[in-house]
């Protein structure tokens, strides 16, 4: 049996590490596609989690969360007021992110007494986590995930969406007329819901995607 040479043979094992690892980068948190690219992660399903379904199913649920907050601040129907949707009448999407507080609108993201934008420590381990999975071995679901996350909030933040809303169309759920577009989520539990003029849109709408559940309005 030959021997390889020992410089060759760490030539070989470099090269492997660089074939079979791949580095997921995502934006700092203090830059808005940094900030919004780990509330799109957060609220989605990995491999694994609960809520799993496909890879493409968890990249609708990303879209489908960053167009409530777009519609949140973009999209207000005719006779609501920002406020009773958002609960914020700024149209600075860190703002419609983190209102309430660390227990507010989206659970874990806040600002800081300084004003700054902040996620709490388990925001951060599980995103550290999905990281380090990703970069283990050839680039797979995680790592495809994570970028998807990633390129879309940049693509917001750029003045851009990526696809149509999948809500836009909707009329009537069941009897009620509704606004469409979809302005809540929520963990697709049947004993969370946002109450008020909330909507749940049903599983024939798509309503539930990624493990989350989505509301449209009440038409007024």
């Amino acid at each position: 049996m030959a021997v390889l040479n020992p410089i060759f043979r760490m030539m070989l094992i470099c090269f492997s590490m660089a074939v079979f690892s791949y580095a997921v980068e995502l934006k700092p948190e203090d830059q808005v596609d940094g900030y919004l690219a780990r509330l799109l992660i957060n609220e989605s399903p990995f491999p694994g989690e609960r809520g799993w379904v496909s890879e493409k199913n968890s990249q609708s649920a990303m879209l489908s969360i960053l167009w409530v907050l777009h519609s949140r601040i973009h999209h207000i129907p005719d006779g609501y007021n920002q406020s009773h949707i958002a609960s914020t009448d700024s149209r600075d999407i860190i703002d419609v992110i983190t209102v309430g507080g660390e227990k507010g609108q989206c659970d874990g993201f806040y600002r800081d007494e300084a004003g700054h934008a902040k996620a709490v420590p388990r925001i951060h381990e599980r995103i550290q986590y999905l990281q380090e999975v990703a970069g283990k071995g050839a680039p797979g679901k995680f790592a495809r995930l994570l970028d998807y996350a990633q390129g879309l909030a940049t693509a917001y933040a750029e003045g851009g969406m990526l696809g149509a809303d999948r809500f836009a169309g909707l009329t009537h759920v069941g009897s009620i007329a509704v606004t469409g577009r979809a302005y809540s989520w929520m963990t697709d539990m049947d004993y969370y819901k946002p109450g008020g003029n909330f909507i749940k849109i049903p599983d024939e709408h798509d309503g539930s995607l990624g493990g989350n559940r989505f509301f449209t309005l009440k038409k007024l």
